[in-house]
């Protein structure tokens, strides 16, 4: 496909049109490009309807920036892309991420859609649906690996085992295509995160656009059981679970999915939404109840665990997080390297392991490596490489001499230090962004400080220039959570 470009939103989106008839705006899932639709299934909406298709941020021939990845805001480059294109209001499918898209799209700007399709996907939140732990890590440890390897991990978990099985040539077609124009690692975590702390629950019942919601019955991935609870919180909602499908319910039955689709979408344009299979399942109070419940418990026994480095669901950890007090907040896999100070490495392991458990890749110095400077200088290098971004320092404000020293000589690889215990300014080498979590240290602290300070830090790429403007001036006396540039 060739593309067109527009400037949306502050970044390039790459997007394209085909056929006539009733806009139709199809938003891809995470990682995936418009190049990832199956094939057929565009030209055969295109029967039907004006097709409007697009790379999203990070991904195809669209801008990949080190920003912007919020679905309230990728939401937003859909509505930029219908204006420029001078579309009044469309109908809107969205596929895994690109449901929850949808679904914000429908939240902020009601006016503007005409009918929803929401396929494979999850309304985010205390009630949904997470995959396990073993899922997770597959979509999630990316790092260091090839495009054709990141493919040939992800679809075990994306398609069902009797589609690769017996399409074996297809899958691997399909894979060429989506690995044509690779999602660099940043733009993949960063979709990431946006999609682990995507909440819209609460605004479902608000949503007036005829609904119809797709799901495969063997979808690891994203479990039927969100299709199920998002149809029953959309008033009037459509449900269909497609029988033996994965989570690439579109690929592995391509013209079942468009006929239901072309046939509800032109039932809405009637306004009509009878003829379409329902299967709607509404829960009680009490199981609402235990849906509210269990998630806390599951935290308070996963406790323990969390801080061994036990293998644990850091989704679920990240949606846990709103039963004590705060919103749910994932991390973006920022590089952390951890320099605990010498003789006295387990705070700082403990301290590792819940970063991880948070969704940075994070390791601590002297476990692995020798305790000297060029081990670590080694280790800052080896990890920042991998994973294509600057790393971020973690010491004691003691030991800020040695980091320093470390860091001097090796600035192109490293982006910040936070120092800890920090109870006057330090002089850390120039052009480093330098962060004080101040006195009254101690491993529980730094386990709610540090990730608040690390969501602070953007990604900066190694292989070009940060788009984050340096900080300027310093104060005089730390605060008790305080950033300042050196």
């Amino acid at each position: 496909m060739t593309m067109r470009h527009a400037e949306i939103n502050g970044v390039k989106i790459a997007y394209d049109t085909r056929g006539s008839g009733a806009p139709l705006v199809l938003i891809m899932g995470y990682r995936l490009n418009s190049h990832a639709w199956p094939l057929g299934f565009i030209e055969a909406l295109a029967e039907r309807f004006t097709v409007v298709f697009f790379d999203n941020r990070g991904t195809g021939a669209s801008d990949k920036p080190t920003f912007g990845y919020e679905i309230s805001n990728m939401a937003r480059d859909v509505c930029g892309l219908l204006d420029h294109l001078e579309i009044a209001r469309a109908n809107v499918l969205g596929y895994s991420m690109g449901g929850a898209i949808a679904q914000e799209f429908a939240r902020q700007f009601s006016d503007r859609i005409s009918g929803l399709v929401l396929c494979a996907t999850t309304c985010g939140g205390p009630r949904a649906t997470y995959a396990p732990p073993s899922v997770v890590r597959v979509m999630r440890e990316l790092d260091g690996l090839k495009p054709e390897e990141i493919a040939l991990q992800i679809w075990k978990v994306t398609y069902s085992p009797g589609y690769l099985e017996n399409n074996r040539a297809l899958a691997e077609d399909q894979m060429r295509r989506e690995i044509a124009a690779p999602t660099p690692l940043h733009a993949a975590d960063l979709q990431f995160q946006a999609f682990a702390e995507f909440d819209c629950s609460k605004a479902l019942p608000t949503i007036q656009a005829p609904t119809l919601v797709l799901t495969g019955d063997l979808d690891q991935l994203v479990s039927s059981q969100n299709s199920k609870l998002i149809a029953s919180l959309i008033p009037g909602a459509n449900l269909i679970i497609l029988p033996g499908c994965g989570h690439r319910m579109m690929w592995e039955a391509t013209d079942k999915c468009v006929g239901f689709i072309t046939e509800f979408l032109a039932n809405s344009d009637e306004g009509r939404r009878d003829n379409v299979p329902v299967s709607k399942g509404g829960q009680s109070p009490l199981t609402d109840f235990v849906d509210f419940l269990t998630p806390a418990v599951e935290l308070f026994t996963n406790w323990p665990w969390m801080l061994a480095g036990a293998e644990v669901d850091s989704m679920a950890i990240a949606r846990q997080s709103i039963y004590f007090g705060g919103r749910a907040q994932f991390g973006d896999g920022k590089p952390v390297i951890l320099v605990p100070p010498f003789g006295n490495s387990l705070p700082f392991m403990l301290l590792s392991n819940w970063l991880r458990v948070l969704g940075y890749r994070s390791a601590t110095a002297g476990i692995s490596t020798n305790f000297d400077g060029q081990s670590i200088a080694n280790l800052i290098r080896v990890t920042s490489q991998r994973i294509g971004r600057k790393a971020v320092l973690v010491a004691p404000a003691s030991g800020v001499q040695f980091v320093s020293a470390i860091v001097e000589t090796h600035q192109h690889w490293v982006s910040d230090i936070v120092l800890l215990n920090a109870s006057r300014r330090l002089d850390v080498p120039l052009g480093i962004r330098t962060h004080f979590i101040s006195s009254g240290w101690s491993p529980l602290f730094a386990m709610a400080a540090l990730p608040q300070v690390l969501r602070n830090i953007r990604i900066e790429l190694i292989e070009t220039p940060s788009s984050v403007e340096p900080e300027s001036g310093h104060s005089n006396s730390p605060l008790p959570l305080h950033t300042k540039q050196a």
